[in-house]
């Protein structure tokens, strides 16, 4: 078994890890030549499928990423999968998984990513997101998050009020995600390209000291210009560091949605800065999220009437069902993917494997063809069965997990 030895001057210096100075030397030798100042590098062997990157491991450990986690700001569960989904989308797009691997992000520590989602001040002049006024003060989130069995739970103000206020100095960036893309060359793993999403606000909330909420809307304009604003000094931070002025950057902006809506957010542009500070080359994109059953009839279209089939269906078979619902992502006004979720009241093994029976057969017959396709059904007890299917495959596959 081969492995690469990569010499380490610093933890960060992504000069250690990003380097490059590796050799390819039998596992054996290895072991016995690595010095203190060294770790061995290597990659997952198995790919589950083109749709994922292949992991790359560091000293026989997978590397957490430094800012990924540091500062968990976003406003709903789907905001926080729809935004990692979105970026590494955006990655493939760019760095084929064929040919390039994954890392956490290394590079932005969670020092410097707490600074940058901070506000600009004297005593933090590389805040991004504004100053207040010299008439306003720092008011308190409007919601606070917490951690119910595993589930997330917004919890809202006691003050049902909510106060239209265009005059605040809003929050705009919410959070930084950073992923390394990884290449082999003769030399070893070395760093291709770091990929950056940028979490923007499309609503700014907050509480004043009585505890009123107050919110403003920032539009999609407003968010883009501040966007790409934001992209472009961070790829001129990023650039200072000598290892990174030739490297290939991506930002992507993300608009997350307000805490009371149930999808989650999309991404409305991204662009690569390939040498530079700045962002020379922009690509709109065209998504969108729609959470199923569609409830209001302003809302409603013929293209949902999948969904509507599918759950009534489904319902009638175990009409004690807690709940079928779904969310369905649009792109370039084209399904491209669909999770759907169903709450049952029932456990038993027999009767759980009655309903994924019975769900696979509903879904073959009712959902769109050629595209993803999730289906969990849980109950009480947690996960009590997955269905999946590929965009390229026809055939549904089942797992249920055992009690």
């Amino acid at each position: 078994m081969n492995k690469r030895i990569m010499k380490v001057t610093t933890l960060f210096s992504i000069v250690g890890l990003l380097s490059g100075c590796l050799s390819e030397l039998d596992k054996e030798v290895v072991e016995e030549t690595i010095a203190p100042d060294q770790v061995a590098v290597q990659t997952t062997a198995n790919q589950l499928s083109m749709d994922y990157y292949r992991a790359v491991i560091t000293d026989g450990r997978y590397e957490m990423g430094v800012a990924s986690s540091s500062n968990t700001n976003l406003s709903s569960a789907g905001n926080t999968i729809a935004y990692e989904e979105g970026l590494l989308r955006i990655s493939k797009g760019i760095f084929p998984t064929d040919q390039y691997f994954l890392q956490e992000g290394q590079i932005i520590d969670e020092d410097t990513m707490t600074n940058w989602l901070a506000r600009e001040s004297s005593d933090n002049p590389e805040g991004l997101n504004p100053a207040l006024a010299a008439n306003e003060e720092e008011t308190a989130p409007d919601t606070e998050t917490t951690m119910a069995e595993g589930e997330e739970t917004t919890m809202a103000a006691e003050e049902n009020q909510v106060i239209v206020d265009s005059n605040s100095t809003p929050i705009y960036l919410t959070q930084v995600m950073e992923k390394n893309i990884m290449v082999e060359t003769d030399e070893g793993y070395q760093l291709a390209g770091v990929v950056i999403g940028l979490a923007m606000n499309s609503v700014y909330q907050y509480t004043d000291d009585e505890g009123v909420s107050y919110e403003q809307e920032i539009s999609l304009g407003e968010m883009r210009e501040r966007g790409r604003q934001y992209a472009n000094i961070i790829v001129g931070r990023l650039r200072n560091t000598e290892a990174l002025r030739n490297v290939p950057i991506v930002v992507g902006l993300f608009r997350q949605t307000a805490n009371n809506e149930i999808a989650g957010g999309t991404y409305v542009m991204n662009g690569i800065s390939r040498e530079g500070n700045y962002i020379s080359d922009w690509t709109e994109q065209n998504e969108y999220r729609v959470a199923l059953p569609i409830v209001s009839s302003d809302d409603y279209s013929e293209q949902y009437a999948f969904f509507d089939n599918f759950s009534d269906e489904v319902r009638n078979f175990f009409p004690h069902l807690n709940g079928v619902t779904g969310e369905a992502l649009y792109i370039d006004n084209g399904l491209a993917s669909l999770t759907i979720e169903i709450v049952s009241q029932f456990y038993q093994q027999s009767e759980i494997t009655a309903l994924t029976q019975h769900v696979t057969d509903v879904a073959t017959k009712n959902l769109p063809e050629n595209i993803p396709v999730e289906i969990s059904i849980v109950s009480a007890h947690g996960p009590e069965a997955i269905i999946t299917r590929t965009g390229e495959n026809s055939q549904f596959t089942a797992h249920v997990y055992e009690q």
